[in-house]
């Protein structure tokens, strides 16, 4: 019997019928960076052979005209939390492959951090049956940084050496934990030491990293890079050979830096790949996926061939998925076409060789027929319903004032630390007059220590109510932001009664609600029904004051302790660079 590899073969030398042909199109080719006219057959999903116009004369069962589009590998996403666009993996593969990505890179960091290894497996189970490409990588800080915050799991090198033997799953998730990393703590030097004894790629995590650092960072073993904020770090890490992932996420986008810097050169660097890491429902409603970023690349100065191929060849080989990423004998039939590769908007979508998208819309459904065990699991658990109580802050015994450190969030994400003194009436720091400032709390939800927290931040502009999520990266604890502890209870009450979501109250009363039954992270819903609920829900809180395009994302970043310089965890406030926690009262 013969295999499919032999049965390929034949078909390349003509001795076998084609299954079609893809004719009348412009082939994007990016091994050489041209554009030309061809034509591709395509065997049993994989391309065998593509060759001038004509070149396929009778040999096809079936022939597809492409009518003049330019085709193209299907994009690799190489750094992506699917969890963060808050729908199943299901509906997120719905949402991406029209919008021409066939292939993803997944750290599923977040649901790890709520269930451990279960929420791992529970992305590959979700994901084995779908056209969407999708690979793992096992993730490295589960929690991110041990002793700043309280995740549902903590995982070692066992935990790593155990993914890395799962199908699919390819290479070590994003090593958050740099600090760690640098000083070569016992516990990441035995994460990503598991990882170079099998020889996988290890993702790095490594803000503002600059100079001695960053070689530190790299001979370490981390490879990769998607969180510069500066042209000086695009420069220097891209001198230093780590592949740079160029990115346009929900919360920061540096294609425009990265677009500059190719133009400077002249020429692609062969470590620069493109991601999205985290995007939320409405920016991928209205904004695409992976066809963003290269959007903005070529708004940046890349030629579209540029990246095209950062888009989709050179994520390919960092990720050593080597029958991805081009149009050539014996990759993948993924293939998008494209009118206009300037305007770059998919038409027509083939993953394996089938058509499975066209004009935006999927050609079939992907929802599971019936819903995976962890998709009906509560994750909440607190020791008791939330109550007004839980969000009093009792001052010292005889203040009349406290000195706090407080909080502050600039729109970049960045948090930095100030003192204000507070009022103190009947015994209790009240907020009410100083309107700049609101309450932010922090609920251990995976019932492993009932902790709690309560801080003051400023630059949220939340001027009335109270919103709770437990989306709040990457413990994913139960973090409440509010005026007053009326409200903050009410909100988060109601996060907790629906097993996990979003909820924002006024005046006592929830106005509008997100249920995430789904590790408290993700719905079952498709795209469009979680952006109109998306919706609701950010009227609300503009509503009340909330001023930023994306009002719930300083939220989901509050609680993050690898984004400098400070953040708000169950445990208090932490100082991101020297890992410590730090007092409230300055």
């Amino acid at each position: 019997m013969q295999s499919a590899r032999q049965r390929q073969v034949e078909a390349a030398r003509g001795l076998r019928p084609l299954d079609w042909v893809l004719e009348n199109i412009q082939l994007v080719n990016v091994y050489t960076q041209e554009v030309y006219p061809a034509e591709i057959g395509i065997l049993e999903g994989v391309i065998v052979h593509v060759g001038p116009p004509g070149c396929f004369a009778g040999s096809a069962v079936r022939r597809y005209d492409g009518r003049g589009q330019f085709a193209l590998p299907g994009l690799v996403d190489s750094h992506v939390h699917i969890e963060s666009s808050m729908i199943s993996p299901a509906a997120f593969a719905e949402a991406v492959i029209p919008r021409g990505t066939t292939t993803v890179v997944v750290d599923p960091h977040e649901i790890a951090n709520v269930v451990g290894l279960r929420g791992v497996r529970y992305m590959l189970e979700a994901t084995a049956d779908l056209p969407l490409r999708v690979y793992t990588q096992a993730p490295s800080c589960v929690p991110a940084v041990p002793g700043l915050e309280t995740a549902g799991a903590a995982f070692g090198p066992a935990e790593i050496r155990e993914m890395l033997s799962w199908e699919r799953v390819i290479g070590l998730a994003e090593v958050m934990n740099y600090v760690g990393v640098i000083e070569q703590d016992d516990l990441m030097a035995g994460v990503v030491g598991a990882a170079l004894e099998k020889g996988v790629p290890i993702s790095g995590h490594a803000p503002g990293m600059l100079n001695e650092a960053l070689s530190a960072y790299l001979i370490a073993g981390p490879g990769s890079d998607h969180e510069s904020y500066t042209a000086e770090e695009l420069w220097q890490k891209l001198r230093a050979g780590m592949t740079v992932e160029g990115r346009v996420s929900s919360f920061l986008e540096s294609m425009t830096a990265v677009g500059g810097i190719v133009r400077q050169l002249g020429a692609l660097p062969p470590n620069l790949v493109l991601c999205t890491d985290d995007i939320f429902p409405e920016d991928l409603a209205r904004h695409g996926h992976v066809d963003r970023v290269v959007r903005l690349g070529i708004a940046g100065g890349m030629t579209p061939v540029q990246a095209i191929c950062a888009g989709s060849l050179q994520g390919a080989l960092r990720h050593r998925l080597h029958h991805l990423g081009a149009l050539a004998p014996g990759k993948a039939a993924d293939i998008v076409l494209v009118p206009d590769l300037t305007a770059f908007v998919p038409d027509e979508v083939f993953c394996g060789g089938q058509l499975t998208a066209r004009q935006g819309k999927m050609l079939m459904d992907l929802r599971p027929a019936q819903p995976h065990p962890l998709e009906s699991e509560n994750t909440v658990h607190l020791p008791h319903p939330p109550c007004r109580e839980d969000f009093l802050l009792a001052a010292r015994p005889g203040r009349t004032e406290e000195q706090v450190h407080v909080l502050v969030v600039a729109p970049s994400l960045q948090r930095s630390l100030e003192t204000r003194a507070v009022r103190v009436r009947g015994g209790w720091v009240d907020l009410t007059d100083q309107t700049d400032l609101c309450w932010v709390a922090v609920l251990e939800r995976h019932g492993r220590t009932q902790g709690r927290s309560l801080g003051v931040a400023r630059g949220l502009v939340l001027r009335a109510g109270a919103v709770a999520s437990t989306v709040a990266h990457d413990s994913h604890n139960l973090v409440v932001m509010g005026r007053n502890a009326e409200d903050m209870a009410a909100a988060a009450g109601a996060v907790a009664a629906a097993g996990g979501g979003i909820a924002y109250a006024r005046d006592g009363r929830v106005t509008a609600e997100l249920p995430l039954p789904i590790g408290g992270l993700m719905s079952p819903w498709g795209l469009e029904e979680m952006v109109a609920r998306m919706g609701l829900l950010n009227d609300a809180m503009r509503a009340g004051g909330m001023e930023y395009p994306q009002p719930l994302g300083p939220i989901f970043a509050m609680a993050l302790p690898v984004i400098p310089d400070y953040g708000f965890t169950d445990l208090g406030l932490v100082d991101v660079t020297r890992q410590e926690r730090v007092p409230l009262w300055a």
